[in-house]
């Protein structure tokens, strides 16, 4: 009820402009509404000069309604034109009923605080001074303060004016300072607002492309699995030397499955899962590398500059070289596209790519929600291309969405680069304006200094020596019985015995009658998993290799010991040369 007759905002998120004006609107409307009243009460005393002072009522009332329902001032001339109408005002009630008429000239430097800003109560309070000085030797030379009758006229106006002055500071200043920190309290809430919703919306990106990764990594492994069927019986019907015609076709036919198999690679990189190894690279010295690849890429007048903030330096980080590689590739080929003909042609059209170490205080940290106790590298990757419209960053990242035409792109770029960055503990942020360019700037967290190692401080690893493999035989455990029947097809070919199983039970009663020269095992199956199977092997024989099939990519159940005790990660689709190069790796 109280905001209805006040007429303040609705909106509590409203800035102190929006409640100045509607404050302004309240008080011009209280006062045709009191004025009126006033006027009226006018009529019922016998005031001298009566009708003169209803005219100039009326007047200033009218003065007023037009400043109010004005609909095209605006609030800063509205508000001053109604500081100079009390003020002048003044004047008027002044020359008609003497000293009471002060009360209004106290509200205009209060109010000039309020509606306008502190500096204007002063510049309307140093006005009503200088007026009320004036108008007191003019009109009322005679007027006597209290006990102060032998003080002149100018002493008299004196010290009145200092008094009015001491009294309209003090309500100035308060109402000045009041509104200046209500308007600091809400610039500092609109930033904490719009702190706290860039981090939600964030965290529901984050949301939406964790369960598109995990969607993303359910189909890649079943993907992998028909894959890896179709390109062993291609290349087992190869074998029978078919003719050429049919190897013709038969070619294609793996070709194609291969291109399929990249596009699953991209899904699981997407998903934040992969099967390369991590190690201590100097992303310095990645992107030196990669700097005339990258050149490549880019259309005929379009310059790509480097900048690496200390070059001298080594930047180190835990990640995989090619992975990084590919990030780089993938974001200088966003930029590339964002250099249409039309902006190549432009003599500034550039891209540049430059590595510097993050200030921990940078507020990038908390929006893509890092701890800022770790130290951080920034890749940066700018072009002044034509921009990215906000509808389309925020779906950046998603898979299969794509701004190219149809068949010129996957739409799994950019997504799999936020599954490398993310998966190697970063983060990636975009920002552009259309017209101007964009930014894609990503972060990786920066090794351990305990981790840097020189090539002389790492131990190299101890093997045992396998048993020699015509002694025993190898077991081989899948739940797709096609797998499982090829890879023995391809393993009984090249002359190893083979023991094959479909489940991980019918492997522990294979492992508790005979001792095996290796296992083949893959990672996802009913019941339970390799990784567990692993364990319950090397239990029985300590020292036995082997081969960890998997379409998933990255295994968080395989810890650090089992996978360097002689173990080789085999990713799902695979060719047959890979199953035997693995083979040959460990025996």
């Amino acid at each position: 009820m109280l905001r209805l007759l006040l007429l303040l905002p609705e909106n509590r998120d409203a800035g102190l402009l929006q409640w100045r004006i509607s404050i302004l609107r309240s008080i011009q409307l209280a006062t045709l509404t009191l004025g009126a009243l006033t006027m009226i009460a006018h009529t019922q005393f016998p005031i001298p000069d009566q009708t003169l002072i209803l005219v100039a009522d009326a007047l200033a009332l009218v003065c007023l309604a037009a400043l109010t329902f004005a609909p095209q001032l605006s609030h800063q001339i509205r508000a001053w034109l109604f500081l100079f109408l009390i003020y002048f005002f003044w004047f008027w009630m002044f020359s008609q009923v003497d000293v009471v008429s002060i009360i209004y000239l106290l509200s205009v430097p209060v109010f000039a605080a309020m509606l306008v800003s502190l500096r204007a109560g002063i510049i309307m309070l140093t006005l009503a001074c200088i007026g009320l000085f004036v108008m007191g030797l003019t009109y009322s030379p005679d007027i006597v303060i209290g006990a102060a009758e032998a003080m002149s006229p100018l002493q008299t106006w004196s010290m009145m004016v200092v008094n009015f002055a001491f009294c309209a500071s003090l309500l100035t200043l308060a109402c000045g300072v009041l509104i200046n920190r209500l308007e600091l309290a809400l610039a500092l809430r609109r930033q904490a607002e719009e702190r706290s919703r860039e981090l939600t919306q964030h965290m529901q990106q984050m949301e939406k492309l964790q369960a598109v990764g995990t969607l993303a990594s359910g189909v890649a492994h079943d993907f992998n699995n028909i894959l890896t069927i179709i390109m062993s019986l291609t290349e087992a019907v190869k074998d029978q030397h078919p003719a050429p015609a049919a190897t013709k076709q038969l070619d294609q036919v793996l070709l194609a499955s291969e291109r399929g198999r990249d596009i699953v690679r991209q899904m699981l990189m997407f998903s934040r899962q992969s099967l390369s190894g991590r190690e201590l690279i100097d992303l310095n010295n990645v992107l030196t590398q990669m700097e005339p690849l990258l050149r490549a890429q880019l259309p005929a007048g379009a310059r790509l500059q480097v900048c690496i903030e200390d070059a001298s330096t080594p930047c180190w980080i835990n990640a995989n070289a090619s992975e990084i590689q590919q990030v780089l590739m993938n974001l200088t080929s966003n930029a590339v596209l964002a250099l249409t003909p039309d902006r190549q042609a432009a003599a500034d059209a550039q891209i540049t790519i430059s590595v510097a170490a993050l200030n921990p205080d940078d507020a990038l940290l908390t929006k893509l929600s890092l701890d800022s106790n770790k130290s951080y590298a920034s890749v940066t990757v700018h072009d002044n291309g034509v921009g990215i419209p906000p509808a389309v960053i925020s779906r950046l990242f998603e898979p299969f969405f794509t701004t190219r035409e149809p068949g010129e792109g996957t739409g799994l770029g950019l997504a799999s680069s936020h599954g490398i960055i993310s998966a190697l503990g970063g983060g990636i942020n975009v920002t552009s304006e259309v017209g101007i360019g964009s930014d894609f700037r990503f972060v990786l967290p920066l090794a351990a200094p305990t981790d840097v190692v020189t090539e002389t401080d790492a131990a190299s690893p101890t093997t045992t020596s396998p048993r020699p493999i015509d002694q025993l035989p190898i077991l081989l455990v899948d739940d797709e019985p096609l797998i499982l029947g090829t890879a023995r097809a391809i393993l009984e070919h090249m002359g190893y015995p083979v023991t094959a199983v479909s489940s991980a039970a019918d492997a522990r009663a294979a492992l508790a009658e005979q001792e095996f020269a290796l296992v083949i095992t893959d990672f996802s199956m009913p019941g339970e998993n390799g990784v567990s199977l692993i364990r319950h092997a090397r239990a029985l024989q300590p020292d036995i290799p082997v081969i960890l099939v998997s379409g998933l990519g990255q295994i968080d159940e395989l810890d650090d010991d089992t996978a360097a005790n002689r173990l080789v990660m085999l990713p799902k689709p695979y060719k047959k040369q890979d199953l035997l190069n693995a083979i040959e790796r460990l025996l």
